[in-house]
């Protein structure tokens, strides 16, 4: 997808937050359905743009000699597909918060706070093991590399999620 579209997206969805924001209540349903399948479409979007990018900045400065690289790109697509689970529960849960960011009670704020840091740690937890599992079968440097860059990608995701994500409203 080129930048032009890209930035048309993201445009799409800030309008839509700002729209569920200033809302009337009677439509607060409504424009919240149309935030979150934007958000979705969004979210998918940008996860194959950037682990396009993240696949060619590891071909690229991660150098692997013959014997490394079938073992290495192996446990990359694992990692991946491991992400991938970690992700969709990530989504889910923003679907739902999107749903209700603006009715939000006290309870449910907590709870899905605490939700999304379980998801924080889940992914700090796989990291953890692919470290271990990379530097093993593939060695340390390569491991730490791989993490260096797959750290920087999901940090760029998760800005770009966030800053379109509404903030929660507390009620009247």
């Amino acid at each position: 997808m080129n930048k032009f579209k890209l930035l048309g997206l993201g445009l799409l969805v800030i309008g839509t937050a700002l729209a569920c924001l200033s809302a009337q209540p009677a439509r607060a349903e409504d424009e919240a359905q149309v935030q979150v399948q934007t958000l979705e479409e969004y979210f998918q979007v940008m996860r194959g743009d950037l682990t396009a990018r993240r696949d060619s900045a590891l071909r690229v400065l991660v150098q692997l000699n013959e014997e490394e690289a079938a073992p290495f790109w192996a446990l990359q697509k694992e990692y991946d597909a491991e992400l991938a689970q970690i992700g969709e529960k990530r989504l889910a849960l923003m679907q739902k918060y999107g749903k209700h960011h603006a009715t939000l009670t006290d309870e449910q704020a907590t709870d899905l706070a605490e939700k999304f840091l379980t998801l924080d740690d889940e992914r700090t937890a796989l990291r953890r093991k692919y470290l271990k599992k990379i530097s093993a079968e593939v060695s340390p440097i390569v491991a730490v590399q791989f993490l260096q860059l797959q750290r920087q990608f999901e940090t760029m995701a998760d800005l770009k999620v966030a800053t379109h994500a509404p903030l929660a409203v507390r009620p009247d």
